[in-house]
């Protein structure tokens, strides 16, 4: 069951923070990628990223690549929900898509997201820029695995 926006008020969302299906995530910070990653059955190293500075209004000006956006709010997930994060359709409509992973039962914290830019022209973006909704989904029962890796509390 898709959680809806007017329950979110509990794990301390503000009226004007939460959006039809969800909680608004904006953008707060962007960084290109500066090196390789790294994904082993016993190991993982995320690459050096290097922070994009946005322009006197704060307006970032991403060319055609790969970013990765950290979002502005802190959030809770409760160990018997788990979120997605869908990208804006304004960002689609612009030749702009988000990829985000699951986020666990559990997990606390401002999250990161793949902002990928399609668009040969580019896009600009102001901070605080709503980008993503965040829909929580309630789990048939609370985990027994709350997250609690290295993402935890960021």
């Amino acid at each position: 069951m898709v959680v809806p926006p007017q329950a979110l008020a509990d794990l301390g969302f503000a009226a004007e923070q939460l959006d039809c299906a969800g909680v608004k995530l904006t953008l707060c910070e962007v960084y290109t990628l500066e090196e390789a990653g790294e994904i082993l059955p016993d190991s993982k190293r995320v690459p050096r990223y290097l922070k994009v500075e946005p322009d006197e209004r704060g307006v970032f000006d991403l060319g055609k690549g790969a970013y990765i956006v950290r979002y502005c709010e802190y959030v809770r997930i409760p160990e018997d929900s788990m979120a997605l994060a869908i990208p804006r359709s304004s960002l689609l409509r612009s030749g702009v898509t988000l990829f985000t992973a699951v986020w666990d039962p559990g997990y606390e914290g401002r999250g990161y997201g793949l902002l990928l830019v399609l668009n040969e022209h580019g896009v600009r973006i102001g901070s605080r820029s709503q980008i993503a909704q965040l829909v929580y989904v309630r789990l048939t029962e609370k985990s027994a695995i709350p997250y609690r890796g290295a993402y935890y509390r960021e």
